[in-house]
């Protein structure tokens, strides 16, 4: 009688247990209350069926599959989390812990718990309410991936100069003066403001380009100058004067910086010397 008593007792106990995904159950912290038992906390993944009774294995239950509870004192199991769309999990549900989700290339943990994905920002954008991006407006930048665009700088430290070539990936740029270039008034830079400073190289450059430019003008001038004396020469020399004699003080007038009168006694005066020279050869 007694053997049947106790199989009716195990069976009443099977049918009243769920399937559970562990085998620990009951409570894990009771107390004595009169000749009561009475939970103050559940084991990992029980739900509390009562508070007190005779026996403190009867007091707590797993959660049904598919539930959870992380409450040691909680009368009510919680549905697992599923994870859709662009979610996929990571660690399954049980009954002690929800489903952990994550999401897909291109997607990030929309919050804490990973309960929905956003769309992730790249560089250049930034996420706005409605788990979307947007490109970055002129004058701010982004140079990270998911994060809020900011502002250009619109200054510099001492001793270096703002360089404009901010976009919507990178801020402007902050540049050092070269020593040189601060002792030059003209690319002293006062903080805050834009300007650039001239290139040593540059600049010798153009003086040397000047340098030429000025020796090609002074012999372009030197030559029409000659040819202007010849010209005169010729055309002042008598013509009593022969071919040969004739060249002879065009090439030396000519080739000579000074005017044709500030000879040595005058053009007049070597043409009479040489006609006399002639006569006396006669």
């Amino acid at each position: 009688m007694l053997a049947v008593q106790g199989l009716c007792f195990i069976l009443l106990m099977v049918g009243l247990v769920p399937y559970s995904e562990s085998t620990d159950t009951g409570c894990d912290v009771w107390t004595l209350s009169d000749q009561d038992v009475c939970c103050n906390k559940c084991k990992p993944g029980n739900r509390l069926v009562t508070r007190c009774g005779k026996d403190p294995q009867l007091l707590c239950t797993p959660c049904e599959p598919k539930s959870y509870t992380t409450h040691p004192n909680s009368y009510f199991c919680l549905k697992c989390t599923q994870c859709i769309g662009p979610q996929f999990t990571l660690k399954p549900c049980n009954i002690s812990s929800d489903t952990e989700c994550g999401c897909k290339k291109g997607y990030r943990c929309g919050n804490k718990e990973c309960s929905f994905c956003v769309t992730e920002c790249g560089e250049g954008e930034e996420p706005t309410d409605q788990r979307s991006c947007r490109k970055c407006s002129q004058g701010t930048f982004n140079d990270e991936v998911h994060s809020m665009c900011k502002k250009w700088r619109k200054s510099c430290p001492e001793e270096h100069i703002l360089v404009p070539k901010g976009n919507a990936f990178k801020d402007h740029e902050c540049r050092s003066l070269d020593v040189e270039s601060t002792k030059d008034p003209l690319n002293v830079v006062k903080k805050g403001e834009t300007k650039f400073a001239i290139s040593p190289v540059w600049t010798a450059g153009g003086m040397a380009g000047l340098g030429v430019l000025c020796i090609i003008i002074s012999v372009v001038a030197c030559v029409q100058a000659q040819n202007k004396t010849k010209k005169n020469l010729k055309t002042d020399i008598p013509e009593e004067v022969s071919e040969f004699s004739r060249n002879m003080i065009v090439e030396q007038e000519a080739c000579s910086f000074h005017h044709p009168e500030q000879e040595q006694g005058g053009s007049s005066e070597s043409i009479s010397t040489q006609d006399s020279e002639s006569k006396l050869i006669v």
